[in-house]
């Protein structure tokens, strides 16, 4: 049984195209080639013969992967920063927040960690779940072609936004103390509470996901 991607895929890579920009062609010119492959069979052609004659499909390999660089090039930016980004990031944001919703509707309630006069809230079952939902983003992210960078800040876009959040409170907490240390300490816990830990949380998840291309984990299968 012939593998029809790993065949285009070679082929291209032959010309200096990266897999992970060309797997949309890759799929589509697939389906083509088998056909005109099962075709040829069925017409009584040997394998070999059959095989050659679908690889003539394409006039030009070196032409058809520069078509695809310049496709590639000329992608809006707008358009593939949410398909990287955007989406998987947003994924694991809302299914971070529905469950920390859900946890606190079904009245779960926090862990209380003190800090001297500080305190943090832990929501363990919450917290267990994060490397989940890390690993959402960070596979969506590496789906659609998102470089390390991408995929890392997808996975943690739950915490980037606490984060946000978060730092409006400290001119609040710094008028409400008197401009004290003591405030200073609270928004150092609070950073602690909901954005170091529930980050770490999340890159543990997306650890697998960040070091390889999207087609690195396809073996590579020979073809007759």
């Amino acid at each position: 049984m012939l593998d029809w991607k790993q065949i285009i895929r070679e082929h291209l890579e032959m010309h200096g195209l990266p897999p992970a920009e060309c797997e949309d062609v890759v799929t589509e010119l697939a389906a083509h080639l088998e056909e005109t492959y099962a075709g040829a069979c069925s017409r009584g052609q040997a394998p070999s013969a059959a095989l050659e004659q679908s690889l003539q499909e394409v006039d030009n390999w070196r032409v058809l992967a520069k078509n695809i660089r310049h496709a590639k090039a000329q992608e809006d930016p707008m358009n593939r920063r949410t398909k990287t980004f955007w989406i998987p990031g947003l994924a694991s944001l809302l299914s971070a927040s529905l469950l920390m919703a859900l946890l606190q509707w079904i009245g779960v309630r926090p862990r209380l960690l003190w800090i001297g006069d500080a305190y943090m809230t832990l929501y363990w079952p919450w917290l267990a779940t994060l490397p989940v939902f890390g690993a959402l983003g960070a596979y969506l992210s590496q789906r659609a072609g998102g470089d390390m960078r991408t995929r890392l800040a997808a996975a943690a876009l739950p915490v980037l936004w606490l984060f946000l959040l978060s730092v409006p409170i400290l001119p609040v907490e710094l008028a409400h103390q008197g401009f004290s240390p003591l405030a200073l300490v609270y928004f150092v816990v609070g950073m602690t509470n909901w954005v170091a830990i529930p980050g770490c949380a999340l890159l543990l998840g997306a650890l697998p996901f960040l070091f390889h291309s999207p087609l690195s984990a396809i073996p590579s299968t020979s073809h007759r």
